[in-house]
């Protein structure tokens, strides 16, 4: 890489390394900090919202409950006198009232704490007609009192004899301004609106500012269906400069230091690249090597093979038939290092078929059941699922990934343990765990165990897991392996599921 000099060209590499980075990073860190704290806004708007609600809820719960107590204790037929002073006494105990009413059954008003000069029917109003309907409490929308001119809305709860018919209605009549008072009171800094049923504002508190552009936090009283509308606390300039001041600081120190950082990572990463890429060619050159190696040797090996029986024919001696016998087994090893061999190099053609894994298991555990009461070690295989999990491959290819697995496992354990195999499903994978309690494998020996010709086996050939991740690559699955020294090892393997 050529390096620039001058005062311009370092100025040029300044500008481009950390002075634009931190523009970008800036921009991203203040979007963000705005983000917070209009969250943060956002959550008192929130508080503020549950505590105005409660409040509400208590004092129209509440008046509906004294109202209704009401209807139940008085005497029947009411006494207008006696209601009178009970009236002026709730009336005179409780800002809230505009006004407490009793009305007959025809909608006249004969008990009323606010003097009247002329008789009022109040017949006409929707709390009347639904009270007398329903026979139960009504509470009405918003609108302007007939009798005071104040706006109120009110609660109607019918009175009943015996018969359970309607004889009286009491009604509360409850005073907007008081409500609005006890909002801003609680909260005088935060713009707040309440709408009616219809949607319509009925009034607005606090003397805070609000955007257009802002979405409040809204909930429903449980009586009645008022909308609060809480406004968020729009983000303001000041709070904002405050809070990014030591992120931005931040941002330019760090930048600066990436600065010197950056050539070394390039240089780092260059030289892993670099590795990967030899250790790339190196293994192809291994593969091919070995493809080619292993079809010469297989040749004469057929050979061999075949003359092994007809002299197992000619000569019959139980002492001729055993030297025979370690022959075929040798010539059997041999084949199986040989086929190790083929599948380093590039994959023959095979033929792939939908194969139950569960089948697969089924074929190969007497094998491993046998290996195991040779190495003294329990054999435990559990299916994690009922539903059979089919895999498009070779069904050799697969027993012999899982047998050559558990062999290492169980030579492994030269003093006995327990070997648990399990297959499960998660994510349209079937997943394989060998686990045991053996010698486990050293933090020096995991990280290259994949590469060819390592081993800790004394007559190991260091191709058995390299031939294992080969097949298991090849079916677009994964292989892993995690071990501790004395403490064993668990190998994953996860394979795509084919419906």
């Amino acid at each position: 890489m050529k390096i620039m000099k001058g005062p311009w060209a370092k100025i040029k590499l300044y500008l481009v390394l950390v002075m634009i980075p931190a523009l970008i990073i800036s921009f991203f860190v203040y979007e963000k900090e705005k983000e917070t704290i209009a969250a943060k806004h956002k959550q008192t708007a929130s508080m503020m919202l549950n505590l105005h609600r409660n409040k509400l809820n208590y004092l129209i719960g509440e008046t509906k409950a004294r109202m209704t107590s009401l209807s139940i204790a008085i005497d029947k037929p009411i006494d207008p006198k006696k209601m009178q002073d009970i009236l002026d006494k709730t009336f005179d105990s409780e800002p809230r009232f505009s006004g407490l009413y009793i009305l007959n059954a025809k909608g006249d008003v004969t008990v009323s704490t606010t003097e009247l000069n002329t008789k009022v029917n109040l017949a006409d109003r929707y709390f009347f007609e639904k009270a007398k309907e329903s026979k139960k409490t009504v509470i009405t929308d918003d609108y302007a009192s007939r009798i005071t001119g104040q706006r109120i809305f009110t609660i109607c709860v019918p009175v009943l004899d015996a018969d359970n018919k309607v004889t009286d209605y009491i009604v509360a009549a409850i005073q907007i301004d008081y409500i609005k008072n006890i909002i801003n009171m609680l909260s005088p800094d935060v713009y707040i609106e309440i709408q009616n049923q219809n949607d319509k504002l009925i009034f607005t508190s606090g003397s805070g500012q609000h955007s257009q552009h802002e979405k409040a936090v809204s909930g429903y009283l449980d009586d009645i269906n008022w909308n609060i509308k809480v406004y968020p606390k729009p983000v303001e300039l000041e709070e904002l400069t405050k809070s990014l001041l030591l992120p931005l600081s931040s941002i330019i120190v760090l930048l600066n230091i990436l600065f010197i950082l950056v050539q070394y990572i390039l240089l780092k990463r260059r030289t892993q690249l670099e590795r990967a890429e030899n250790e790339a060619q190196k293994l192809e050159l291994i593969g091919t090597l070995a493809a080619s190696t292993a079809h010469e040797i297989r040749n004469p090996l057929t050979g061999i093979s075949g003359f092994i029986q007809l002299l197992q024919k000619k000569y019959k001696s139980e002492e001729d038939q055993l030297y025979f016998s370690i022959i075929e087994q040798e010539i059997k090893r041999i084949n199986q290092i040989v086929s190790e061999f083929l599948v380093l190099g590039k994959p023959t053609a095979e033929k792939w078929e939908l194969n139950s894994l569960q089948d697969i298991f089924n074929e190969i555990m007497p094998i491993i059941y046998s290996e195991g009461n040779l190495y003294n070690v329990e054999v435990e295989l559990t299916f994690l699922t009922d539903k059979p999990l089919y895999v498009k491959c070779t069904k050799d290819h697969m027993k012999q990934v899982i047998l050559n697995v558990a062999k290492n496992s169980l030579e492994s354990m030269q003093d006995g343990g327990k070997l648990s195999i399990s297959l499960g499903a998660a994510d349209q994978k079937a997943i394989i765990k060998v686990i045991d309690n053996g010698e486990g494998i050293s933090k020096e020996m995991l990280e290259h165990i994949f590469l060819p010709f390592v081993t800790s086996k004394e007559k190991g050939t260091g191709l058995g897991l390299v031939v294992c991740k080969r097949i298991v690559l090849m079916y677009g699955g994964t292989i892993t392996i995690d071990s501790e020294l004395r403490k064993g090892t668990e190998v994953t393997i996860t394979l795509p599921v084919t419906n």
